[in-house]
């Protein structure tokens, strides 16, 4: 049995997908949002920062705002005005 997290990411995801959506891209997106609010990249890592998963993660992240997360300006200013 999986957590109430779990599967509201779960319920999430499948809702993009039915939706037409990219869901790697809905999923970079989301991560970029939420690494935006944390205070960077590291911090949505931070739990368990040298797994394998949290380096393929990092490599999405930073595909979609930059290395050093240069563009997450653009994902806090999104995120104030929803």
């Amino acid at each position: 049995m999986t957590d109430a997290t779990t599967r509201q990411a779960v319920a999430a995801i499948t809702a993009a997908l039915h939706e037409g959506r990219d869901v790697a891209e809905f999923l970079a997106h989301a991560l970029c949002y939420v690494a935006a609010a944390e205070g960077g990249i590291e911090e949505v890592l931070r739990n368990r920062s040298g797994s394998w998963e949290a380096g393929h993660l990092r490599s999405l992240m930073e595909g979609t705002v930059g290395p050093d997360g240069e563009h997450l300006d653009g994902y806090r200013e999104a995120s104030n005005h929803s």
